[in-house]
């Protein structure tokens, strides 16, 4: 009796599926994105002062809670 001879198997042929269909889906958005750029969003500087005040608050809590927690 004859082996057969060892076609592609079950694995191989679900990964070239998977990198065909990936090819696809990025073909396809390089073609979208061609026809429709998306326009870089505009970004602001982060506001310090808020956040120095929230710094400042948290350091004050603590030195609250320090000084005046009783202790046990």
């Amino acid at each position: 009796m004859a082996n057969p001879e060892p076609g592609p198997s079950l694995a191989s042929a679900v990964q070239d599926l998977a990198e065909n269909d990936l090819e696809r889906l990025m073909n396809e958005a390089r073609e979208a994105q061609l026809e429709n750029p998306v326009e870089e969003a505009s970004l602001k500087p982060p506001n310090l002062l808020v956040w120095a005040m929230v710094a400042a608050l948290l350091v004050l809590i603590s030195i609250v809670i320090h000084f005046f927690w009783p202790a046990s």
